[in-house]
């Protein structure tokens, strides 16, 4: 027999059986054999020739235990005859053996010729492996990548709907498709109980009440868990409503994002089927792309119900701000009209119009008058501060000189600080140039801080002084937003400083006093509300400006109007 021609026959085979065919067949003419075996390392038959020949246990045991190329005797157990064992791989009997049976004294003493026989056959069978191992990769790398193209749709699917029973739907429909189930439940947590919100492939209804036993545990263990299967059986019967759906096997896998499980994806097959690692790695899978949709369908649904929360708070808000409105225009009416109109009542009497007026009723009709004009203070301060915070403040704005705006505050308190022996001083360069502002506001301030400085003024002076601060200075201030000149860069600022020499106030109080309704302690005896500075700092920085204070106890306080200056448009000079 040619065994060169014999072994090219065999590495030319596409497979461990053709490679069989190919070192019988040839073989039949001049040494016919009985069968070729493939006995791989565990000793069992991995191919033979014919398909119908039987290896004994006897020449199996041998096969798997031989290490070099050698004849073996047959008859126990079986007709008579030899048997050539080839063995495979490296080291020999790596890959198992090949075993040749023939008649008696068929293969002779010259067995060397054989090595080349098995090393081809080695190397057909570890091409077989091989190919068999690209296969499979290519197999599961095309099921990987269906399945990602199937979740990518899926993915898409659920961001063209933000509704979460559609969203549901569609994670039930694709899981069902994808796993080749029988049907599909989502359950997702509401109430602290574990409810079925979708379901497809369902013979009945959804559990009664919402309620899946065995989704409650998967949500519970926060992993995956089977149901049926080998052995398993009997835990189908404890839960009736997977029983009525005539479920064999069943997986459940949570649905969980950023650790936090929120429910359970359920998936029941009605005949019996081996869940395999893939089915468990495919629907956790599903399970996560499942958990991030459901989530943002819920969080469009709060965002939805919280837009239309706000939307309804803003048009409460509208209403309020309108119905405030048109209270303070009533209230500036009705308040002040009447008020305006008792002061003048009671100047007229005051002035002797009407005869007959004794000392003891001037004197009532004196507290009267004072009392009055209290009120009126407290309503225009009230009146003011509710314009400024609804941003309803019209400023007027003109260049106007300083020196006006100070003379005219001045003499609106000289009667205040000549009752209470008070001097006023005035210091305001000639230099002073005009400001671009609402002088009507900038009096306000100014009436505000005066007062309140010879208000608390037991003895001593007031003083009023004008200065320029100059840009790039150590004493300019920061940037301020807004102002009557639309926020656009002052040429320098001017400090208009009030300064009295009364008890002076903490520096923790320094902030305190600009904050509505607040004053500090031993303020209260002096009268006031504890508006007019607030109000005087809001309108200054209305104005681009600001009020600031420095003051020691004992030592006064400083009170700083800071407005800025800018140049006045062409042909428009001072007032």
């Amino acid at each position: 027999m040619d065994l060169r021609e014999a072994a090219l026959r065999v590495y030319e085979s596409s497979d461990p059986s053709a490679a069989l065919r190919a070192l019988a067949a040839p073989q039949a003419v001049e040494a016919p054999l009985r069968a070729a075996a493939w006995v791989d390392a565990t000793g069992t038959v991995a191919g033979c020739w014919p398909g119908d020949a039987r290896v004994c246990e006897h020449l199996a045991a041998a096969a798997r235990d031989a290490t070099a190329v050698r004849v073996v005797r047959l008859g126990e157990g079986g007709p008579e005859g030899e048997a050539l064992l080839l063995p495979l791989g490296e080291p020999p009997g790596a890959e198992g053996a090949l075993a040749l049976t023939a008649e008696a004294g068929t293969f002779g003493q010259l067995l060397d010729g054989w090595a080349r026989v098995a090393a081809a056959f080695a190397g057909v069978a570890a091409r077989h492996r091989h190919l068999r191992q690209v296969e499979a990769e290519r197999d599961e790398l095309r099921q990987r990548a269906e399945e990602s193209e199937a979740l990518h749709v899926l993915g898409l699917a659920a961001n063209r709907t933000l509704d979460p029973d559609e969203v549901l739907d569609l994670v039930a429909r694709f899981t069902r498709t994808l796993l080749g189930a029988h049907y599909v439940t989502v359950s997702t947590s509401e109430g602290g109980r574990i409810r079925t919100l979708a379901a497809v492939g369902l013979r009945a209804a959804a559990p009664e009440g919402g309620d899946d036993p065995f989704a409650g545990q998967v949500a519970a263990a926060g992993k995956p868990l089977t149901l049926g299967g080998e052995g398993e059986m009997e835990r189908v019967a404890d839960f009736a409503f997977h029983a009525r759906e005539g479920m064999c096997v069943g997986l459940g896998v949570p649905l969980s994002l950023f650790g936090d499980t929120f429910g359970a994806l359920v998936v029941g097959y009605r005949r019996p089927y081996a869940l395999s690692p893939r089915d468990t790695r495919l629907a956790l899978t599903l399970a996560g792309h499942a958990a991030v949709a459901i989530s943002n369908a819920w969080l469009h649904r709060a965002l939805a119900d919280r837009s239309r929360a706000l939307e309804q708070a803003y048009e409460e808000l509208r209403w309020s701000a309108e119905a405030k409105e048109r209270f303070f225009a009533s209230m500036s009416h009705e308040l002040r009209t009447p008020l305006n109109a008792i002061l003048g009542f009671q100047s007229l009497l005051l002035d002797g119009v009407v005869e007959g007026v004794g000392a003891p009723a001037r004197n009532f009709l004196e507290k009267a008058y004072r009392a009055t004009q209290n009120l009126l203070l407290l309503v225009n301060d009230v009146l003011d501060l509710s314009k400024i915070e609804a941003g309803r403040v019209d400023l007027a704005v003109l260049s106007t000189p300083v020196h006006e705006m100070v003379d005219d505050a001045l003499g609106t308190v000289e009667p205040l600080a000549a009752a209470r022996g008070i001097a006023l001083r005035r210091e305001v360069p000639g230099w002073t140039p005009p400001l671009r502002t609402d002088p009507d506001r900038v009096r306000q301030i100014l009436i505000n801080l005066l007062s309140n400085a010879v208000k608390f003024t037991d003895a001593g002076t007031v003083t009023v002084h004008v200065s320029a601060v100059e840009p790039g200075s150590a004493g300019e201030p920061a940037p301020l937003r807004g102002g009557a000149e639309g926020g656009a860069a002052p040429e320098a600022w001017l400090d208009i400083r009030v300064t009295d020499t009364g008890p002076g106030i903490s520096p923790e109080h320094h902030e305190r006093i600009f904050h509505e309704f607040e004053q500090v302690v031993g303020a209260t005896s002096r009268g006031g509300t504890g508006l007019g500075l607030p109000i005087s700092r809001k309108l200054a920085r209305l104005l681009g400006g600001d009020v600031l204070v420095q003051s020691t106890p004992g030592e006064g306080a400083t009170f700083t109007l800071r407005l800025p200056v800018h140049a006045a448009p062409d042909g428009e000079g001072p007032r």
